[in-house]
């Protein structure tokens, strides 16, 4: 009887162990346990502004974008000059070009933050004579002053253009006494006591406060200008195949030489006009593609690598923008 009694014990002791033995936390046929990997993450907002004023944030890194709000100008109809569209933190200026009744630049004064405008009409020079005087571009020289272009007649090719200083104190307007001809400008830099000026195909210009003088380098050409260092400037070198076509490029200052970043792929500037930012050595453009409408572009200038994110937006955007600041 105590025999049966250990045999049985043995045998539910077995059963129990090949139980215990067999069992496992997760079931043999259950999915396998999902991951939640983070997408790409924005760590910049660029601030980007149309020739009609309208203000968008871009997400630098998602490429999200969505409608901050909009410059307001005296005639709503008026198209505002994309390379006198710059930002310095939450500010964007421009300029507006109309008749009031005679011809009039009005400084457009814009705060992100509040989305509201100053317009502050400007008093040109009376030593500038012309029948069309108005600015066509502007660069920063420091927080209180803009160097600014302006042209004798802004409805004629080959018009004499002024460098003139803009006091944003006051907003007097002080003549450099540097003249050149070139036309189709499309952006300008301030680098030390040097103004740079790109063109689309009239060459690249050095002007040497200092001297007055102005050099026209005629193999460099393109837009969207912005300082890499004291010795080297970003540019979208223009395609000499494609309509508005481009690609990053570098400008080396000291030999006035430019290298392609990217020998082969090409971009689209749906606008030539206007200036850009660069960010921690990240060259940004707002560009398109044969695949991406619009796109977010962005180059690092150490690497020469590109990578392009096309933009997403609950809304339409308008593709002649250009990026002029951004929000931390």
């Amino acid at each position: 009887m105590k025999k049966n009694s250990f045999s049985l014990l043995l045998l539910v002791l077995s059963i129990f162990c090949v139980s215990c033995n067999s069992s496992d936390d997760t079931p043999q046929n259950a999915p396998p346990l999902e991951v939640d990997v983070p997408g790409p993450v924005d760590d910049l907002l660029l601030i980007a502004a149309t020739n009609l004023g309208e203000v968008y944030n871009i997400g630098n890194n998602v490429a999200f974008a969505g409608n901050m709000g909009q410059i307001d100008k005296e005639n709503s109809a008026s198209i505002l000059p994309m390379q006198t569209l710059i930002g310095k933190d939450d500010t964007i200026y421009a300029i507006e070009y109309l008749y009031n009744p005679t011809p009039t630049n009005n400084l457009l004064v814009y705060e992100v933050s509040t989305n509201t405008t100053q317009i502050v009409p400007l008093t040109l020079p009376s030593t500038i004579m012309g029948d069309e005087r108005g600015i066509i571009a502007l660069a920063w020289n420091d927080d209180s002053n803009m160097t600014a272009i302006l042209s004798e007649n802004v409805l004629i090719n080959g018009a004499t253009k002024h460098l003139v200083n803009i006091n944003l104190q006051d907003y007097s307007i002080t003549e450099l006494g540097i003249t050149f001809t070139e036309d189709t400008i499309t952006s300008m830099l301030n680098v030390g006591t040097n103004i740079y000026v790109s063109t689309w195909n009239q060459g690249f210009l050095t002007i040497d406060t200092t001297t007055n003088s102005v050099t026209n380098t005629n193999t460099i050409n393109g837009s969207r200008l912005a300082q890499i260092s004291t010795t080297e400037l970003a540019l979208m070198q223009n395609s000499t195949t494609s309509v508005n076509g481009a690609r990053p490029a570098t400008i080396n200052l000291s030999n006035s030489t430019v290298t392609p970043n990217d020998t082969t792929e090409e971009y689209g500037l749906i606008n030539i006009f206007g200036g850009t930012i660069l960010e921690d050595q990240t060259y940004l453009n707002l560009v398109s593609t044969s695949d991406v409408f619009l796109g977010v572009l962005k180059t690092d200038v150490t690497t020469g690598e590109s990578e392009l994110t096309a933009i997403t937006s609950t809304g339409s955007v308008d593709r002649n923008v250009v990026i002029v600041t951004t929000w931390l």
